[in-house]
């Protein structure tokens, strides 16, 4: 009991260290700038400043030229002098600093206090003040932007003027979401009565976030991302700016290049995990991905690393499942090894190999396809045994080397050549429905068509699907109709699958956008050395490249306009209308040469 005594009583003599102090004698009034002031205090007085709704004002002994030999106090209280609005003690050893966001517009008093609220006098100190306007700025990244606000925080955000592409400002926390690449908004927040205009341009493609010894690299005209160069022990992780859903299906296109020396390492893995886009694993034989808490693993190994056991590994280059974030055992991966190549042998031998990933999310199969050959499938409830939970998943590559190395990298697989035996593939608008059609000249062992749509060229998501007839010398027609009340720019591309369960995939067609007659651009045509770009009015047309370079600008012409593209690489981009009446709208094109 003794020792419950001597503790209540130190908390008694301690407590007035967690009150605010009130009273006080009148000072002078303070005018705060944004740069620093100071001005000489004594204990005891409290200065009245004049403060506007939404600015933050700062009060500190602690830097900037404030400075006390004596324990301070700074208590911020409204002009009745007892009711508190900031206090602080201690902020820095002794002495004390308050930042105050104003929630309205009049007038404060800040009193300056000796330790207990002692407004005896007497002591001498130099206080230093400022005031920060408020603020708002945007860190954006291709379709998605995070405000970040300096002074009055809780107010809305709202677009000005609404865009028409689907993007969407949150209004209590401003996040976009949903935007176009590369294009630019004006977000009005409003706090205190008052409303700030922030403009905002979105990144454009490629939107990935790079670690370690990642980089971009281009590969005839198309971006990639090296992910190891050919140089012992290197580290390369690169992750999506989006995340990607596990609670529906989807597919992902790639091309990896594993190197140019078939007795080189370590290999690649396309990972999904839930820590950030800042995350990279190990290297060696972890191939950048061992070690990465909640993580998928789909590995591309080059190196054979438990021979002759091979219970994880291989002789040939394979693939396997790993959702344990260890890629080197001690036991067998989820799923696999298979040889990635159906006959064996190495894929570090310079050669681009394509990579589909499909994910059927009510099978719960994920399926992997090398080179338009399924092989390997695996069967698990990822959400619950990977991801802890979490549907929502960053997704990227992955690389290393160690003793032994390739250069390694990826491209996004955005451009796919139209297949010989597909002689069209297009869109047109039927009301509010799309009517999608194609031709085949001939067919062979084909078993299904599916129509696949994507936001970013990257991702797919089934559409639709259309037997096939199969065994075919002739001419053959097929359609499909698609509603959807999507505001989003969709991307569209055909997958025909053979018998086998192979595929191929057609280039990229945008969308018509038929429930949204009102847009300013109705269409864009490609042919092998031009685009038609088709306007609902007159207008500017701008062009820009994957990294925001303008290459082309004109004027519509009876609302259309022809380019060459004969001497532009393969590769994404963005077109830009500007109407007569300023309204604006920019979509994003594929190219393939």
């Amino acid at each position: 009991m003794k020792t419950l005594y001597i503790l209540l009583g130190a908390l008694l003599l301690d407590s007035s260290v967690l009150l605010a102090c009130t009273g006080g004698t009148a000072g002078s009034t303070l005018t705060p700038t944004a740069a620093y002031q100071t001005v000489n205090v004594t204990n005891g007085l409290y200065y009245t400043v004049n403060v506007t709704c939404g600015s933050t004002y700062n009060f500190t002994f602690c830097s900037n030229g404030g400075s006390a030999a004596w324990d301070t106090q700074i208590t911020v209280n409204q002009t009745n002098n007892t009711t508190q609005l900031a206090y602080n003690d201690d902020a820095c050893g002794l002495q004390s600093n308050v930042s105050w966001t104003a929630t309205f517009t009049g007038q404060i008093h800040v009193l300056i206090s000796l330790y207990s609220c002692n407004n005896g006098g007497g002591n001498n100190g130099t206080m230093a003040y400022n005031v920060t306007s408020t603020s708002v700025s945007y860190n954006p990244s291709c379709t998605s932007a995070n405000p970040v606000i300096t002074g009055a925080t809780g107010g809305t955000f709202a677009f000005s003027p609404a865009p028409g592409d689907g993007a969407i400002v949150n209004s209590s926390t401003g996040v976009i979401t949903n935007a176009t690449e590369g294009a630019s908004y004006t977000v009005n927040y409003t706090y205190c009565g008052g409303t700030i205009a922030v403009p905002v341009t979105m990144g454009t493609a490629p939107c990935w976030t790079l670690n370690g010894n990642a980089q971009y690299i281009n590969v005839a005209g198309e971006p990639c991302i090296q992910l190891t160069a050919e140089v012992n022990n290197q580290t390369g992780c690169a992750w999506n700016d989006s995340q990607i859903d596990f609670g529906n299906d989807f597919s992902l296109s790639l091309d990896y290049y594993f190197g140019n020396n078939i007795n080189g390492a370590d290999g690649n893995t396309f990972t999904f995990q839930t820590s950030a886009s800042t995350a990279c694993g190990t290297a060696g034989g972890q191939l950048g991905a061992g070690g990465i808490a909640n993580a998928l693993s789909i590995e591309f190994d080059t190196y054979d690393n438990d021979n002759p056991t091979h219970l994880y590994d291989m002789a040939c280059d394979h693939i396997a499942v790993e959702i344990d974030g260890n890629m080197l055992g001690p036991g067998a991966p989820l799923c696999g090894p298979v040889c990635a190549k159906a006959g064996g042998g190495n894929i570090d031998d310079g050669g681009v190999y394509a990579v589909d990933i499909v994910w059927d999310a009510s099978a719960q199969m994920l399926q992997i396809y090398f080179d338009g050959v399924l092989r390997l499938s695996c069967n698990n409830n990822f959400i619950t045994n990977a991801f802890s939970g979490n549907n929502m998943v960053y997704w990227g590559a992955t690389s290393a080397t160690c003793g032994l190395n390739n250069q390694q990298y990826f491209c996004p697989s955005t451009v796919v050549l139209l297949p010989v035996e597909l002689s069209s593939f297009a869109s047109e608008c039927a009301g509010t429905t799309e009517h999608f059609t194609w031709t085949t000249a001939s067919e062979d062992r084909t078993d299904y068509f599916e129509l696949e749509y994507s936001f970013n060229g990257l991702v797919f998501f089934p559409a639709g699907t259309v037997d096939a007839v199969g065994e075919s010398q002739t001419t053959q027609n097929y359609s499909l109709e698609v509603d959807t009340e999507d505001p989003r720019q969709r991307y569209y591309r055909l997958k025909i699958v053979d018998e086998n369960g192979a595929f191929e995939t057609t280039d990229l067609i945008a969308s018509q956008r038929c429930a949204f007659p009102d847009e300013l651009i109705s269409g864009i045509l490609q042919y092998e050395t031009t685009w038609v770009i088709s306007t609902l009015q007159a207008a500017e047309i701008h062009v820009f490249n994957s990294i925001g370079q303008e290459i082309f600008n004109g004027a519509t012409h009876g609302n259309l306009i022809e380019l060459n593209k004969s001497n532009l690489a393969t590769g994404i981009y963005h077109v830009q209308a500007i109407g007569a009446n300023g309204q604006q709208q920019m979509k994003r094109v594929f190219i393939a040469q």
